[in-house]
Formats: C-alpha cells, sequence, structure tokens
C-alpha cells in the first residue's frame, strides 16, 4: 500500500536527484510536470483493482495510462535516470 510505496518512491527519485547533482545539474524540483511528461518512466499497471473501502461498488480499476488505483503505474529507475539527465 501507500505506508511502503511512497517512501520507496522518494527513495528513486532521490537516486535520480544524486545522479543529477554528480553530473553537476540542479535536482528535479517538483516533480509533477516531470512525472506526466515522462509516463514511459514508469511500468504501467493495468490489471487489478482497489475496493475503495468498500464504499465506490467496485472500486477503483487499474487500466493502461493514469488511473486512480496505481497513478501513472510504478518508478523504473534506469528510464527515470535517462529520463532526467536529459533535462538541463
Amino acid at each position: 500500500g501507500t505506508s511502503c510505496a511512497s517512501p520507496t518512491a522518494a527513495a528513486v527519485f532521490s537516486l535520480v536527484n544524486d545522479m543529477r547533482l554528480q553530473a553537476g545539474k540542479s535536482p528535479l524540483g517538483f516533480l509533477n510536470p516531470f512525472i506526466y511528461a515522462n509516463p514511459k518512466a514508469f511500468n504501467d499497471i493495468t490489471t487489478g483493482s482497489s475496493d475503495g473501502c468498500g464504499l465506490f461498488g467496485r472500486g477503483w480499476p487499474a487500466a493502461p495510462g493514469w488511473d486512480a488505483v496505481t497513478g501513472v503505474g510504478t518508478p523504473n529507475y534506469m528510464k527515470l535516470a535517462a529520463a532526467a539527465l536529459q533535462l538541463a
């Protein structure tokens, strides 16, 4: 769940920022523009669903692209690193 995924994603982006700093570049800063501009740097989750705490019928299904249960997916470090290094 979120209790594990959030710190894991934060750690991945911390490594990406460290790589940028080692390359003489600034850290990424506010991540939303970078994330939505680079959806291919994430592993798209297309199956499964969340039950919505039993409040929303069938919950939220995973689907191709952005969805309410998985967002853009799970971070792929190698693809994120490559995308981040291409930025100024």
